[in-house]
C-alpha cells in the first residue's frame, strides 16, 4: 500500500460508526444532562458572549468568541460542506445540522472544564483538554498523548487550509500555487509572530466582517430562487431518512459524512475549541461554556449558507458509496459547488467571492490554530517560560505552522486532507472520551450558574459550592478582579 491509500484506510477507520455513534450519543447525553441548554438558554448564549468585556489577564469573552468562531469557521463550512454532498448527498445535510445542535452541548462541557482548571501562565490564562485531562481525570499520559496529537494536527491543518484556499484561487485568478504560498507565509508570519493580542485584534475585526457577507450572499442568492427552496427542504428530509427513490440508498453515508463533516467543521467535541474557552477573562466557567456553544451555531449558519447556495441552484454531483455516479449536474469537484452556484446569479462573480471567502476563512483559522498551539506549549512548558530553549520549542512551533501552510498549495489535496481527517477523528474519541468520565463538574457549574442567576446577581465561580477540587487559582481571580460581583454573592449566600 501507498502512503496516500494507508492515510485514506486510517481516516476511514478513524470515522467508522464507533465515533459516529460515540459524537451524538455524547452530546445527546450532554444535551439531556443539561437540559438542553442550546435551545432553552441562548439568550445567555448572546450575553456572555457579547458582554462583560473586562480582561486584566485574558482576552474578553467577545475575542475569545472571534477566535473560536475563526477556528471553526474555515475550509470545512465550504469545501468541507460541499464534499459531505458529494459523498453523502443531501441528507447529509440534515445530519449537520442535527450534529451541531446536539453537540453545541459538548463544546459547553468542554469549555467550562477548560475554565476550571485554567492556569496563569506567563500573565496569561491557559487552559484546554490537556489542563483538565491533567488537573480532572489526573491522567498526565492521556494529556500529554492528547497534547502531542494536537500539535501535529494543528500544524498538518495550517497545511489543509491554505491547500483549500490555492486550490480555488489557482483556477478564479489563475495565479501559480507558488505564488499563492509565498503571498499567504508573508501574511502569517505578520501575524503569528506577533503573538496572542494581535491574533486576538485581528479575529475580532476580521471574523464578524467575513460571517455576515458570507450569509448575506447565501440568503440574495436563496431568495432569487424562493420557488425552489420548499423542494430543496424536501429533498435534504426525503434524502437523510431512506424516503428519496434517488438517494435512499444513502442513508448510512448521509449520517456518516453529516457527522464527519459536522466535526471537523464546528469542532464540537474535538477539543480544539476549549483551549481559547480556557484563555477567557469570566468570573464563572458557565459564561465561557455558554459562548462557545453559540460559536458552534455560527459555524452551522455558515455550513447551511453553502449547503442551501448548491442545492437550491442543482450546483452539485453525488457519488454513491461503491464511487458509482448518481447524480452529475455540473462538470467538477465539490470545491467548486459553492462558486458554481453563485455564479448562476452573477456570471463570473461566485469565483471571485468565493476565493475572497476561502483567503478570509482560512486565514483566520490558521490564527485560531496558533493561538491553540500557544496554549498547548503554556501547559507541557509552564515552570520553564523564561528558559532559553523551552522559547526555542515556541518559535519552532511556529515555524512548523508557517512552513505547512507555505507547503500546503504545493501538495496533494487528498493526501493531507485525509491525514487531517484522520487526526481529526483520533483527537475527538480521545476527548469525547474524557468527557464523559469528566461531565459531572461540567454539569455542576450549569446548575450553580443559573441557581445565581434567579437570585439576580452576576455570578461568580467559587469551586467548592460545586464540589470542584483543584481550582485554587478562581478564589485569586474572583478576588482580585470580580469584587463587586463577589459582594453581591455573598448577600446572597453568606454562608458559602
Amino acid at each position: 500500500m501507498t502512503v496516500s491509500e494507508i492515510i485514506t484506510a486510517v481516516d476511514n477507520f478513524a470515522w467508522g460508526p464507533i465515533l459516529v455513534i460515540f459524537s451524538l450519543g455524547c452530546g445527546l447525553l450532554f444535551s439531556i444532562t443539561l437540559k438542553f441548554p442550546q435551545i432553552r438558554l441562548f439568550k445567555q448564549m448572546l450575553n456572555c458572549s457579547f458582554k462583560n468585556n473586562k480582561a486584566s489577564s485574558g482576552l474578553t469573552p467577545f475575542q475569545a468568541l472571534a477566535i473560536a468562531i475563526g477556528g471553526r469557521v474555515g475550509t470545512g463550512n465550504i469545501t468541507g460542506t460541499a464534499s459531505a454532498i458529494m459523498f453523502g448527498g443531501p441528507g447529509a445535510v440534515f445530519w449537520m445540522c442535527v450534529m451541531a445542535i446536539i453537540c453545541s452541548a459538548s463544546a459547553y462541557i468542554e469549555s467550562a472544564l477548560a475554565q476550571i482548571w485554567k492556569r496563569k501562565v506567563n500573565g496569561e490564562y491557559a487552559g484546554g483538554p490537556a489542563f483538565y485531562m491533567n488537573k480532572g481525570l489526573k491522567c498526565k499520559p492521556i494529556a500529554a498523548f492528547y497534547g502531542i496529537v494536537s500539535v501535529v494536527f494543528l500544524i498538518i491543518f495550517a497545511g489543509v487550509q491554505t491547500n483549500a484556499f490555492s486550490s480555488v484561487a489557482s483556477v478564479s485568478f489563475n495565479i501559480p500555487p507558488i505564488a499563492i504560498a509565498v503571498c499567504y507565509t508573508l501574511l502569517l508570519i505578520v501575524v503569528i509572530f506577533g503573538g496572542a493580542k494581535v491574533i486576538a485584534s485581528v479575529a475580532d475585526k476580521v471574523v464578524p466582517f467575513m460571517s455576515i457577507a458570507y450569509v448575506a450572499v447565501a440568503l440574495i442568492l436563496i431568495l432569487i430562487n424562493i420557488t425552489r427552496v420548499p423542494a430543496m427542504f424536501a429533498l435534504i428530509i426525503s434524502s437523510a431518512f431512506s424516503k428519496n427513490a434517488v438517494f435512499g440508498a444513502m442513508v448510512g453515508s448521509a449520517i456518516s459524512w453529516g457527522v464527519r463533516r459536522g466535526v471537523f467543521s464546528n469542532e464540537a467535541g474535538l477539543g480544539t475549541g476549549a483551549w481559547v474557552a480556557g484563555c477567557a477573562d469570566v468570573s464563572h466557567p458557565a459564561k465561557a461554556g455558554l459562548s462557545q456553544a453559540f460559536s458552534v451555531f455560527i459555524s452551522l449558519c455558515i455550513c447551511l449558507s453553502t449547503s442551501l447556495m448548491i442545492l437550491v441552484t442543482n450546483c452539485y454531483n453525488v457519488i454513491g458509496p461503491d464511487g458509482s455516479q448518481v447524480v452529475e449536474y455540473i462538470s467538477g469537484n465539490y470545491d467548486i459547488f459553492a462558486s458554481e452556484a453563485i455564479n448562476t446569479t452573477i456570471s463570473g462573480f461566485g469565483s471571485v467571492f468565493i476565493a475572497i471567502a476561502m483567503f478570509l476563512f482560512t486565514f483566520t483559522t490558521i490564527m485560531a490554530y496558533s493561538m491553540y498551539l500557544s496554549r498547548i506549549y503554556y501547559y507541557f512548558f509552564s515552570d520553564h517560560i523564561g528558559n532559553k530553549s523551552v522559547k526555542l520549542v515556541s518559535i519552532a512551533i511556529n515555524v512548523a505552522t508557517v512552513l505547512l501552510g507555505f507547503v500546503g498549495p504545493l501538495v496533494s489535496s487528498t493526501t493531507i486532507w485525509n491525514l487531517a481527517s484522520a487526526l481529526c477523528g483520533l483527537l475527538s474519541l480521545v476527548n469525547l472520551a474524557c468527557l464523559a468520565l469528566l461531565y459531572r463538574p461540567g454539569v455542576a457549574t450549569l446548575r450553580d450558574y443559573e441557581e445565581q442567576l434567579k437570585h439576580g446577581i452576576d455570578p461568580v465561580f467559587i469551586p467548592e459550592r460545586c464540589g470542584i477540587q483543584g481550582a485554587e487559582l478562581w478564589h485569586e481571580i474572583i478576588a482580585e478582579d470580580y469584587t463587586d460581583e463577589l459582594a453581591a454573592y455573598k448577600r446572597i449566600f453568606p454562608d458559602k
